[in-house]
């Protein structure tokens, strides 16, 4: 992984969400205070013990926003709804909030997922990763290593790599390490043309634990602006899809 960042998806696809105008998808959520053991923030729910995790992953943005993706209402609502579910929830920043450093944010990535793990606050065996949006790409070193420790993986409106790359794990490398492993996938009807034909690749050769969410008339990013029927509809059942994986039917 050492080629230039811009090789792993063309330098047009910038995330077009500002992360200053992020919002409680759900609004209004309850929101937790998170624990900071050091370079991400963890949030427990109230029944202690080891819980299984699920880490919150976010897109792509060309600079670095006045406010951090991991300090934004949006992920500290998620992370807060999958506490209420009997999750943990980690949300973490990465090289993605300074542009295309793709190589950069897959090893922030590994180093967080390493730490969590270690954690003796969760299970480290029982381990969601939830990407977002133009986070989508970095699916794929983690799904192609084959952990058995994941128990689950939810792609948002995700940008998906639908060429191979030197040096970057391709989605048929991605799917041969997934495995069996359940994927909960939500797609917008309206979405960008830049972040069809991924999507489309996946649902073509679909992993066999998929479960697609389809939001009609919503756009990309529907979750980051007011709550509507369709959108919190769709956020709940990929919440409850996920934690089910994890913790059973909620």
């Amino acid at each position: 992984m050492n080629q230039a960042p811009d090789l792993i998806v063309p330098t047009d696809l910038v995330d077009p969400l500002d992360p200053t105008d992020l919002v409680d998808p759900l609004d209004p959520t309850d929101l937790v205070d998170p624990l900071d053991p050091g370079g991400f923030d963890l949030y427990l729910p109230g029944h202690g013990g080891r819980p299984p995790v699920v880490v919150l992953v976010h897109g792509l943005f060309p600079e670095p926003p006045p406010v951090s993706p991991r300090r934004t209402p949006f992920f500290r609502a998620y992370a807060a709804q999958l506490a209420s579910r009997g999750t943990a929830a980690v949300v973490l920043d990465h090289e993605l909030t300074g542009g295309m450093r793709y190589p950069e944010a897959s090893a922030t990535l590994d180093r967080v997922l390493s730490a969590v793990r270690s954690s003796g606050e969760v299970d480290g065996d029982a381990v969601g990763v939830w990407f977002f949006s133009g986070g989508g790409p970095l699916a794929y070193p983690v799904l192609a290593a084959g952990h058995e420790w994941l128990r689950c993986v939810a792609l948002t409106y995700p940008l998906l790599p639908t060429e191979d790359i030197p040096g970057w794990p391709s989605l048929s490398d991605a799917l041969r390490g997934l495995g069996n492993t359940p994927v909960v996938l939500t797609l917008v009807e309206n979405e960008l043309p830049a972040f069809v034909a991924g999507q489309q690749a996946l649902l073509a050769a679909p992993p066999p634990g998929l479960t697609t969410i389809d939001v009609p008339g919503a756009e990309h990013g529907f979750d980051t602006g007011p709550a509507t029927e369709h959108g919190r509809a769709a956020v709940l059942r990929a919440l409850d899809a996920v934690t089910g994986q994890l913790v059973g039917t909620p």
